[in-house]
């Protein structure tokens, strides 16, 4: 079964990105968080075994070009019909697509590889976050009431979407909590390496 990656990821542009850690540590180190976290993320997807891994993103931009993987912007104004449209694109062409956050730090190739050999059995797997959202959701077919009616950047994100899957006799498998970078105390608790690099860039 063919496979395909594709890290969600906004254009890194200051004063649009990591807006919360921007009113702590300014604009620029936010942007270069963002930088950073991006790096991270898409490599980690590329030493993963999928067969191909895409950057989605919101507008062009010269940053991803350094990274040698297809870029494509995505569709749609709110999260659930981006990722819709995503995953529908995706698996017009492959078997099993993964769709990952930008800022999902905690992945691993490992844990990227483990989602890929769930979808050899169920329908849907999901990466919860520790904040209630999730930072992977991938599936094998299209499933538009997956991503419909859900408070995206809620805490019920997860809760919401187990409950359509629930509702639908949508198969699903659930990966170990995992967490991202929102926030400085995300940063304090989770990177404090990540949030040297940014103080150091600072002083």
């Amino acid at each position: 079964m063919s496979s395909l990656i594709q890290v969600f990821a906004k254009a890194p542009l200051a004063g649009r990105v990591k807006t919360r850690i921007a009113k702590t540590l300014g604009e620029t180190a936010a942007l270069n968080l963002h930088k950073l976290l991006c790096d991270h993320i898409i490599q980690v997807a590329q030493t993963s075994q999928a067969d191909e891994v895409e950057i989605w993103t919101t507008e062009p931009n010269a940053y991803f070009d350094v990274f040698a993987a297809p870029v494509w912007i995505q569709q749609g104004r709110e999260l659930g019909t981006r990722m819709s449209f995503s995953l529908r694109h995706g698996l017009s062409r492959f078997d099993r697509v993964l769709i990952i956050g930008g800022d999902a730090y905690s992945l691993t190739p490992d844990y990227l590889n483990q989602a890929l050999s769930a979808l050899q059995e169920t329908d849907v797997v999901l990466g919860p976050a520790e904040d209630g959202g999730y930072v992977l959701v991938g599936a094998t077919q299209t499933w538009p009431v997956l991503f419909q009616k859900v408070p995206w950047g809620t805490a019920d994100v997860m809760g919401t979407t187990l409950d359509i899957m629930l509702a639908n006799g949508i198969g699903f498998h659930l990966l170990p909590e995992q967490w991202d970078i929102d926030t400085l105390d995300d940063l304090r608790k989770h990177a404090p390496d990540l949030l040297q690099q940014l103080e150091d860039t600072i002083n």
